[in-house]
């Protein structure tokens, strides 16, 4: 590894970030905790309908259920996947034709059994979780404001054996509820994630390995949003040319032919429209630059991607750290490589400064012999659109297209409250 590797923390956990990550995983645990009783009374009616099957009238009933059955599980499929800042894809299988063929394919459909599963799985942890934010919300709320209201009571209030019969005892009843509300801001969050992620391990896709056809299909995709991106990068280039250099090279042919009009009939103007016809061409020849280290940076061909990193990493207004670990012996990455890594990081730190409204970022770089890997983090306030649809913003996107186009992996987190951590990887080989 590289002996010179920075590895400076930074800390991504504020207040701000807390109380926020606390407010969204009590609308998670309620909104779950409102389908929960109804997860398992449907869970009770799909296996009415299942032993209906045995006798015959449960099967034209079953392409029905299981349909809106599925249409449930999608909904939650999105709402876990926002809570964890990725995608919960389904894999269904098509179910056609009559009724009985659309049931035996349903039952077939190894999906169908997990969104039973999960059915029973969501009634028990969504009641539970929805029943834990209302206690620990309503005992910090009744704790806290024990001040306004413990004397209109005829009875004084206890806590285990401390009444609440003065002033004093009514303060520091406000410690109690401090404590509450402590207690969920931490508990709240990790059980909507235990749910969210149970959620995407029973409803998301199983197994790793594609079909042929899928991949056929992921290819086709991904080179076609390969094509667009570089047909995208070739309009940005020409648009820099037409409204810079090209523009900046008319002015100063312009220029030139009032200095000759000028040389006839007033030469004492002549030095004035020539310093203004140098200025021009200064212009001009800086727009040129810029649009050629746009393509590729002088910094990446020169020293390589990790200077290119730390010169991103120091021009980012948000305070950026920079950790650094390369690989001597495995040599450069291919230059399409370092460019695309260099998009990415260029992208995703823009992205920090004008969106997240975070107050510092993380940068790591690993570079070895068989890939680049990058991952930038951030404090911000997260919710950033994750998948490629259009509610996702135009640098993701171009991201996303640009590694794909290396066959590479691209992966957001963005849970609503931060932070929100991008993760690629880039593979160098043949």
């Amino acid at each position: 590894m590289d002996g010179t590797a920075r590895r400076l923390p930074v800390r991504v956990t504020t207040w701000r970030g807390f109380a926020r990550r606390a407010a969204g995983s009590l609308r998670y645990l309620l909104a779950a905790g409102a389908t929960a009783v109804p997860a398992l009374l449907g869970l009770y009616a799909v296996l009415a309908v299942l032993v209906l099957c045995l006798v015959g009238p449960g099967l034209a009933l079953l392409p029905p259920v299981l349909l809106l059955l599925r249409r449930v599980a999608d909904a939650h499929r999105r709402r876990a996947g926002r809570w964890l800042g990725c995608e919960v894809p389904s894999q269904y299988r098509p179910a056609e034709g009559r009724v009985l063929a659309r049931a035996q394919a349903m039952l077939a459909d190894r999906a169908t059994w997990s969104d039973l599963l999960w059915l029973a799985a969501h009634g028990v942890l969504g009641t539970a979780g929805a029943a834990l934010a209302l206690g620990l919300c309503s005992g910090a709320m009744s704790w806290l404001t024990v001040p306004l209201w413990w004397r209109l009571v005829p009875e004084p209030p206890q806590f285990l054996v401390w009444d609440v019969d003065s002033w004093g005892a009514a303060l520091a009843a406000c410690l109690v509820g401090v404590g509450y509300g402590a207690l969920a801001g931490w508990l709240l969050p990790r059980w909507a994630q235990l749910h969210a992620r149970l959620t995407r391990a029973l409803l998301g896709p199983r197994g790793r390995r594609a079909s042929l056809a899928e991949r056929v299909a992921e290819l086709t995709a991904t080179r076609a949003g390969a094509l667009e991106a570089h047909a995208a990068e070739l309009q940005r280039i020409e648009r820099d040319l037409h409204d810079g250099a090209q523009a900046g090279l008319v002015a100063v042919a312009l220029r030139l032919a009032v200095m000759k009009q000028v040389l006839r009939t007033d030469p004492e103007k002549l030095p004035e429209l020539i310093d203004r016809a140098a200025e021009l061409t200064e212009l001009a020849v800086e727009s040129l630059r810029g649009t050629v280290r746009s393509i590729c940076p002088p910094v990446l061909v020169d020293h390589g991607l990790a200077e290119a990193a730390r010169s991103l990493a120091a021009a980012c207004p948000v305070p950026t750290t920079l950790d650094v670990e390369q690989d001597g012996a495995g040599g450069r990455a291919p230059v399409a490589v370092e460019a695309a890594a260099f998009f990415v990081l260029s992208e995703a730190l823009t992205n920090v400064a004008r969106h997240s409204g975070a107050a510092a970022a993380q940068v790591r770089l690993r570079v070895a012999a068989g890939g680049i890997r990058i991952s930038v983090r951030d404090d911000g306030r997260g919710g950033a659109a994750t998948g490629a649809g259009p509610g996702a913003g135009s640098g993701i996107l171009g991201i996303r297209r640009r590694v794909a186009a290396f066959d590479g992996v691209t992966e957001l987190h963005s849970p609503p409250g931060g932070p929100t951590e991008l993760r690629v990887e880039l593979p160098c080989g043949s």
